[in-house]
């Protein structure tokens, strides 16, 4: 997959505009956790802005967890890259917006489920 042309095809998607900031906090203990991670599994800002987008959004437990499901992937500009995007979970949190602040999402981790990917 080539990610100039990712990015230049989330550049053009007014989905994407319309995503809240994302700030990686990680946790109490580790507040690097969410930013290594994300350098590790090779999750880019656009990915997480995609996921963002276009995942499936389930509370689960404290935390908010967005999701990419090929079938929500289909549908979209991103429609060619669903074997690269699927499986993408992110886990944290969406606060605001406040009158003084727009919403943003707080990611604690990133990662791969690779049971959802295809093979």
């Amino acid at each position: 997959m080539s990610h100039q042309n990712l990015d230049l095809l989330a550049a053009m998607d007014p989905q994407l505009q319309a995503t809240p900031d994302v700030v990686l906090v990680g946790t109490r203990h580790d507040p690097s956790h969410a930013q290594r991670r994300c350098q590790q599994r090779g999750i880019s800002l656009t990915k997480i802005r995609i996921a963002l987008a276009y995942g499936r959004h389930e509370i689960h437990h404290n935390d908010e967890r967005w999701t990419l499901f090929s079938r929500q992937l289909r549908l979209t500009p991103y429609a060619r890259y669903e074997s690269e995007l699927t499986g993408l979970q992110l886990i944290g949190r969406c606060v605001g917006p406040d009158a003084d602040s727009s919403a943003v999402v707080q990611l604690k981790t990133c990662k791969w489920s690779y049971r959802l990917r295809r093979h």
